[in-house]
């Protein structure tokens, strides 16, 4: 709700894009640690607060900003059919340089759980309640990528790990591409996505969004034939 606005501020001030998100996900975890501490009533019975993740696209011109934060990530199709993945996990079981960072830094990592109780290495929240500090190891800088949209750019697909953990990347853009074939509409793209992930696993955190820079050239239609009635087939063919 208020990423839009805090990062249009950073961008107004910021001439460098890939700094002005990273400043203005910063903003964010500061002002969503200020709510939660304030907020808290029982900090005794919950020790850690509750953290969520994000995966933002932003159009600036001809260059598309893709960032993601946490166990969500973008796709994007091109040339049609092909899936390209553009950012990964920040999972420390799915994501060997966050591994890596959380093993120099010290970090205890138990069953993929940073600090025996976040999945990801890095989010939003998940402050300690007595400290007012975030789980050691979890930061909230984003990834953060540059693409040059370009006419063999179709569409992106920004989803929940309730999405990506059940399909894989070609098979969420086959059926994202099958949908905007038939009817054109991203929303329809996006449903089509979330239903397929469904039919695999019952994730309460399967959320798509399907951005379409080009569509895909509508379905054929079929010729329609009359149907013939039962005296009609023993009538000679025209």
């Amino acid at each position: 709700k208020i990423l839009p606005d805090i990062l249009e501020t950073h961008l107004e001030k910021e001439g460098d894009v890939e700094k002005a998100i990273c400043l203005a996900f910063r903003h964010i975890d500061e002002e969503l640690a200020r709510t939660l501490l304030s907020a808290a009533d029982t900090p005794a019975k919950v020790k850690i607060s509750s953290g969520t993740v994000a995966c933002m696209a932003l159009m600036k011109g001809k260059d598309l900003w893709v960032c993601n934060l946490g166990d969500c990530r973008a796709v994007l199709c091109t040339g049609g059919t092909k899936a390209h993945a553009v950012s990964k996990y920040h999972a420390p079981d799915k994501n060997a340089a966050e591994a890596e960072r959380l093993r120099t830094l010290g970090v205890h990592v138990n069953g993929g759980y940073v600090g025996d109780h976040v999945a990801v290495s890095r989010a939003l929240g998940n402050i300690h309640y007595d400290s007012g500090k975030k789980v050691e190891g979890i930061i909230s800088e984003p990834d953060v990528f540059k693409i040059a949209v370009d006419d063999e750019v179709d569409f992106l697909i920004l989803a929940s790990d309730g999405i990506w953990d059940p399909l894989r990347d070609q098979f969420a853009v086959t059926h994202a591409r099958k949908a905007l074939r038939t009817t054109e509409q991203p929303e329809d793209a996006a449903k089509a996505v979330v239903e397929n992930a469904a039919k695999v696993s019952a994730a309460d955190n399967a959320a798509a969004i399907v951005v379409v820079f080009k569509f895909p050239e509508p379905l054929p239609k079929r010729i329609s034939r009359p149907r013939a009635t039962l005296p009609g087939l023993d009538e000679p063919p025209p």
